[in-house]
C-alpha cells in the first residue's frame, strides 16, 4: 500500500480513537489488536487487514468508506457542500471534517450560552 495513503488512514483512525477519548490500549483491545500494531497503523507504517478494518469499523461505529478515502458522512450537508468535498484531493478532504467539527461546536456553544442569557433575569 501506498505510504502516503496508510498515513491517512492512520490519521483517520486516530481521530476518531480520540474522538471516542479512548486510549491506543483501550481502543486496540476492543478491536482486537496490540496497542503497538495500532500505533503503526496510526503512524503510517502498517496497514491492517480487511478482518481488522472490519472489527475497527464495526465496534466503534466507522464507515470503512471514511477510513480508507476520507469521504465524510454526506446525511447533513448540501449538495454544494458535497460537491465541493468530492473535487478535494488527500490531505485537503480531511481537513474538510476539522472544519466541520469546530463550526458545530460553534454552534452548540452559541445555543447553548444563548440558553444560559435567555433564562436571567
Amino acid at each position: 500500500m501506498e505510504e502516503n495513503i496508510m498515513l491517512q488512514i492512520g490519521k483517520r483512525l486516530r481521530k476518531q480513537r480520540e474522538k471516542a477519548n479512548m486510549t491506543r490500549e483501550e481502543f486496540a483491545e476492543k478491536a482486537g489488536i496490540s496497542p503497538q500494531f495500532l500505533a503503526e497503523i496510526e503512524n503510517g507504517k502498517k496497514g491492517m487487514s480487511v478482518a481488522t478494518l472490519y472489527k475497527v469499523c464495526k465496534n466503534f461505529n466507522i464507515s470503512a468508506d471514511y477510513l480508507l478515502f476520507g469521504h465524510l458522512s454526506s446525511e447533513a450537508l448540501s449538495d454544494n457542500a458535497k460537491e465541493t468535498i468530492h473535487l478535494l484531493e488527500e490531505p485537503y478532504r480531511s481537513y474538510t471534517e476539522d472544519i466541520i467539527e469546530i463550526v458545530n461546536n460553534i454552534i452548540m456553544e452559541s445555543q447553548s450560552s444563548y440558553e444560559k442569557n435567555k433564562n436571567r433575569p
